[in-house]
């Protein structure tokens, strides 16, 4: 199986997003006014998988339209996005990296996805979405789903991004795998399974592909990099530590097992575009 690394836009944050301080009122009274000159630009990944049940979309990036001219446009992204989440992450789309845009240039048109797997409801893993609405499949897991309507969540995942697309959205099931044991096996044979690290948010999902005794880690926003999980550093944007602390620890395990092939984060200033086969 092929696992296609994307890039599909970049935020610009402050320096404590990545290996956060804890985020309450009046930190992100401070992140929101923080001048551009002050901030980091973290890569936005999204993953093709090449699966042999068919091409799987994991999340899907920043949309064209927040920045037409693939700049920083505060103008565009305001009108796309809440403005308290266009000041928090001054996102922009470098030319050729919207995701319709990545799959155009495999060859690959949005109909031809099998799934688009979300992994959850941010405004840089959902924005996106609109560009590959004509995925055969839309997976969301249904706790994810069910706390971003009803929490603190709600106010940084808007819904006018993603709520009028139609979503599968499958429940957790117990399981031996995953710091919560929680999994949605979504061919029910282990080669591709949803398994809910919590903590960034309640129904986040990271993303396990096996082949055989090799496998591959997704893990969604539980760690912004590798620093996260190698020295313990919870992320920024979260409101539950210890569900991320807890995360943190399941991935470095899986990282330190035998057959995994590689870790893989949404956000790693080190990790470059490219491909790896399982």
């Amino acid at each position: 199986m092929n696992i296609h690394v994307l890039q599909c836009g970049c935020i610009r944050v402050d320096p404590t997003v990545p290996f956060g301080r804890r985020f309450d009122l009046i930190e992100a009274a401070r992140q929101l006014t923080a001048p551009d000159r002050g901030r980091i630009t973290l890569p936005v990944f999204t993953y093709l998988i090449e699966h042999p049940k068919g091409l799987i979309l994991v999340d899907t990036g920043l949309c064209r339209e927040i920045s037409p001219a693939g700049v920083y446009d505060s103008k565009a992204v305001a009108a796309i996005f809440p403005p308290r989440m266009a000041a928090l992450l001054h996102p922009f789309v470098p030319s050729g990296m919207a995701i319709h845009e990545q799959l155009s240039s495999l060859g690959i048109q949005p109909q031809d996805l099998d799934y688009v797997l979300l992994t959850h409801l941010d405004v840089d893993h959902v924005s996106g979405l609109r560009h590959v609405q004509q995925a055969k499949h839309i997976v969301l897991p249904e706790y994810e789903y069910y706390w971003s309507c009803r929490s603190v969540y709600r106010p940084r995942q808007p819904q006018e991004l993603w709520i009028q697309y139609p979503m599968e959205r499958p429940y957790y099931r117990g399981s031996p795998l995953g710091p919560n044991h929680w999994v949605i096996d979504l061919f029910e044979d282990e080669s591709l399974q949803l398994v809910n690290v919590p903590g960034h948010t309640e129904g986040q999902a990271a993303i396990v592909i096996r082949n055989g005794a090799r496998f591959a880690l997704l893990t969604a926003d539980a760690a912004f990099s590798r620093r996260n999980w190698q020295e313990m550093i919870v992320p920024g944007f979260g409101f539950a530590r210890g569900f991320q602390q807890k995360s943190l620890r399941w991935i470095a395990d899986m990282a330190a097992d035998p057959g995994c092939a590689v870790v893989l984060c949404s956000h790693d200033p080190e990790q470059k575009p490219g491909v790896f086969t399982i």
